[in-house]
């Protein structure tokens, strides 16, 4: 799927402005609860904003599709002979014998859960570490009698996120 040149613009802007905003708003409120609902504020404006941006909207065509194509007539999923989305035939496996075929041995699958929930763990950890340190070093930068210091941290983290957000996906690339 091919994006328009102002969908990814559009997409950009808004990411961008949503970033700023999200690190500019404890110049706004001294409250921490304030803060909290704020940039909950921010998070959701910037995920609407996203998800109905005309780049998206194909995707949705496309998953919206693809779903109604794993649905029988009937409203039952995969009867009556419909081809699901793996492209096997409803009531059967993907071998054809009725059988869902999952060759993976229990031990691997606990690995391969065990070790994404490591790394959904560590991803979390570093994330709010990272956030805690960007606080903080606008704190300090705050008393030592800098004028809107999270704002401009926002605004290059917003233009940051912006510039991130203008690079083609790798199905897009030619």
């Amino acid at each position: 799927m091919t994006t328009n040149p102002r969908s990814r613009a559009l997409n950009a802007a808004l990411t961008g402005l949503a970033t700023a905003a999200y690190y500019a708003v404890p110049d706004v409120t001294r409250s921490r609860a304030a803060r909290g609902w704020l940039k909950a504020a921010c998070l959701a404006a910037a995920g609407a904003a996203n998800a109905v941006a005309p780049a998206n909207r194909g995707g949705w065509r496309e998953l919206r599709s693809t779903w109604q194509d794993g649905v029988a007539v009937d409203g039952d999923p995969g009867t009556d002979g419909t081809h699901r989305t793996d492209g096997s035939p409803a009531g059967q496996g993907v071998d054809g014998s009725g059988v869902a075929t999952d060759d993976a041995a229990p031990s691997t699958k606990t690995a391969i859960a065990v070790g994404g929930a490591v790394v959904l763990a560590a991803s979390v950890a570093l994330t709010i570490a990272g956030e805690k340190w960007l606080f903080r070093r606008a704190e300090a930068r705050a008393a030592a009698g800098v004028r809107f210091a999270h704002t401009r941290t926002g605004l290059v983290l917003g233009a940051l996120s912006a510039a991130l957000a203008l690079v083609p996906e790798p199905s897009e690339r030619s």
